[in-house]
């Protein structure tokens, strides 16, 4: 049979959904609080596990049932939400970010935020505190467990006895898999449904277990109470973001709330504190008070333009806690009192079909085809595509018809030149070297420093491999140099686990000094070596800048050029260390801002009076492509000049 409604349940469920509203508003005071969405994951693995298994031991599950039960429970006011959440986007958020929201209400809408979140993952993702629907990853994990899971225990159904050893190899094998990911690939190991199922898994655990509770042998309900309350507020206690999670870690969540969840609602905790009325209505609500809190919170730091006000703040929960009590109140138990009749069926037909409307109407503002209210503003729209303007490859080979080839290495700020490079290739007569392309955005060419997740010296040590391979001739090198003194978090020692470096310091001296090296060993190879300063970059060149909100609008500044010998200064910490090495091991060093700037101002838009960079130190991809030929010497092979002949006088 299936589960009798239990109080403590949703008293866990406030719990939850509390730690993540503390998280979310104050970081610094409830820094493990998002670890209240691994207690959901439990909780909803309990659920949703104990129905069908109940349902299939009874005969009588169907997966209409079973999918109009989850639509009346989901849709409305994940409806009500993403209608909110897009029709404030249009006040509040210029035309780039309104398009990247109609891409997050089409996921939402579909139940695949955390693939499309997971997607956009990377060096150059907008701040996560920005998107609006970043919180509904979670519930593209839940919606995906809801269309594997029954279809699973549905194929068992007349083996019963192996079910409880398919949720045990499930488990296993999803949490080997996020142990593998977590330090390798942290974005696939939050974001993937594979890497999180095991939490489901364990939920499921608890539901079997509860559904043979005949065959289990008694336990002390109040020691595992406690021990699982003790474990949640180490996870809220210790739990850090940036240390390997979910990993090992998640176990502290999700192992709390599976003893909560098995020490039954008799248990003292469970009974008094679970079970308390008021505690009992915050997680009735939970539901709609997790989907209208980050958008709320996501608009106020938009709003101000950053952390807003702790007052702020704090309206912004009470305001969504006001939203949540009426969509529970008058749009959520309306729709649960329909039964199973026509008007039921009615009512989850239009449910369904508001949210595939909204899917369909984000995909038309990822288009275009919907226009945010800023268009009006002169100049804005463009502005926002230069945000946008950044086509480029991480690796790539370009043959060509010359003996020899030219090695392009470096972070994003050698991926910054791949639309020149393409557009000396498109000319096919014009004899040229080879080009290889070997870049990964946050990864300096710097042998022995690591940023997590991003595999930096295994892609280093490689790509000065292939540097002395015979056929390479040439190697440029281009790194975003100045991150080594403004980024102090940015890289590690040697690996994942090891300290910040606090670059350019002397204890830090070993860094430049394995770099030196590097190249000396090029160029006693034979190879010419090219190293790439700064490019221009801060502030006043960054597209953002130059659209300040106001309100709820946004009014427009155009810079005008900035001082050479102000942009020089900026990077002159750096750049000068580049050059003594260079001269010291014979390579030769290449200034993009001779190319891009007059000896006395550096431009911050174009001649065509758009932005020249898309953000404060990255080229925009159509300015590179047209415009910076400084690497044309290096492809194209020269004509070569005939020697006039000798005449008699």
């Amino acid at each position: 049979m299936a589960h009798a409604y239990r109080p403590d349940i949703d008293g866990l469920r406030a719990i939850a959904v509390v730690a993540v509203l503390g998280f979310h508003a104050f970081p610094e005071s409830f820094p493990g609080g998002f670890t209240g969405v691994d207690i959901f994951f439990v909780i909803s693995g309990f659920l949703i596990s104990g129905i069908i298994l109940g349902e299939l031991q009874a005969g009588n599950f169907t997966f209409g049932q079973f999918y109009a039960r989850r639509i009346r429970r989901i849709f409305p006011a994940l409806a009500l939400v993403l209608t909110a959440t897009l029709v404030l986007g249009w006040w509040a958020l210029s035309p780039y970010e309104f398009e990247q929201l109609g891409g997050h209400v089409a996921a939402g809408a579909g139940f695949i935020s955390n693939l499309l979140l997971f997607h956009e993952s990377g060096y150059f993702d907008t701040d996560s505190a920005l998107k609006p629907l970043l919180h509904l990853w979670s519930l593209g994990v839940e919606e995906q467990y809801y269309l594997v899971w029954p279809l699973l225990l549905f194929v068992l159904r007349k083996h019963m006895h192996r079910i409880f050893w398919l949720i045990l190899g499930v488990a296993v094998g999803s949490f080997v898999l996020n142990i593998l990911l977590v330090h390798r690939q942290p974005s696939a190991a939050f974001y993937l449904p594979a890497t999180r199922f095991w939490e489901l898994m364990i939920g499921s655990i608890a539901a079997y277990r509860e559904l043979h509770a005949a065959r289990q042998m008694k336990m002390p309900s109040n020691l595992i109470a406690a021990a699982g309350l003790l474990l949640l507020v180490l996870a809220f206690a210790l739990v850090r973001d940036g240390r390997g999670f979910p990993g090992w870690w998640a176990l502290l969540p999700t192992v709390g709330a599976l003893l909560l969840i098995q020490s039954g609602p008799d248990a003292w905790i469970n009974r008094n504190l679970l079970g308390n009325r008021a505690v009992v209505y915050i997680g009735l609500i939970s539901y709609p008070l997790y989907l209208w809190h980050w958008p709320l919170l996501t608009y106020a730091r938009i709003f101000y333009g950053g952390l807003p006000p702790a007052g702020v703040r704090v309206g912004a929960l009470v305001l969504g806690l006001v939203l949540a009590c009426a969509t529970y109140e008058f749009v959520e138990k309306r729709v649960r009192r329909l039964g199973r009749g026509p008007t039921a069926v009615r009512t989850v037909g239009i449910a369904g079909a508001a949210v595939a409307v909204l899917a369909v109407f984000g995909l038309l503002a990822v288009g275009n085809v919907v226009q945010s209210r800023s268009n009006s503003i002169p100049y804005l729209a463009e502005i926002s595509a230069a945000y946008a303007d950044w086509h480029i490859r991480d690796q790539g080979t370009i043959p060509g018809n010359a003996q020899g080839a030219v090695l392009f290495f470096g972070d994003s700020h050698m991926q910054q030149f791949w639309p020149r490079l393409e557009t000396l290739a498109s000319d096919k007569n014009a004899p040229r070297h080879t080009v290889l392309f070997r870049t990964r955005g946050g990864c300096a060419p710097i042998p022995g420093i690591e940023r997590t997740g991003y595999g930096c010296p295994k892609f280093v040590d490689d790509t000065f491999a292939l540097a002395h391979r015979p056929e390479v001739q040439t190697v440029v090198i281009s790194a975003s140099w100045v991150g080594f003194a403004y980024r102090t978090d940015y890289y590690k020692a040697g690996n994942e686990d090891g300290e910040p470096l606090k670059m350019l310091t002397p204890q830090t001296q070993w860094v430049m000094d394995g770099f030196e090296s590097a190249v000396s060993s090029l160029e006693a190879a034979g190879k010419q070596v090219v190293i790439v300063l700064s490019s221009p970059f801060g502030q006043q060149f960054d597209p953002r800048e130059m659209a300040q909100r106001d309100g709820w609008g946004f009014r427009v500044h155009l810079p005008g050029p900035v001082s050479r010998q102000e942009v020089d200064s900026e990077s002159a910490f750096i750049d000068d260390r580049l050059r003594e090495i260079a001269q010291r091991t014979h390579a030769s060093v290449l200034d993009p801002r001779d190319t891009i700037c007059s000896p006395t101002e550096c431009p911050t838009l174009d001649a065509r009076g758009k932005p020249l960079l898309k953000d404060n130190s990255h080229l925009r991809s159509s300015f590179v492509q047209f415009h910076f030929d400084a690497f044309d010497r290096f492809v194209r092979v020269p004509p070569v000049t005939a020697a006039p002949s000798a005449r008699n006088p």
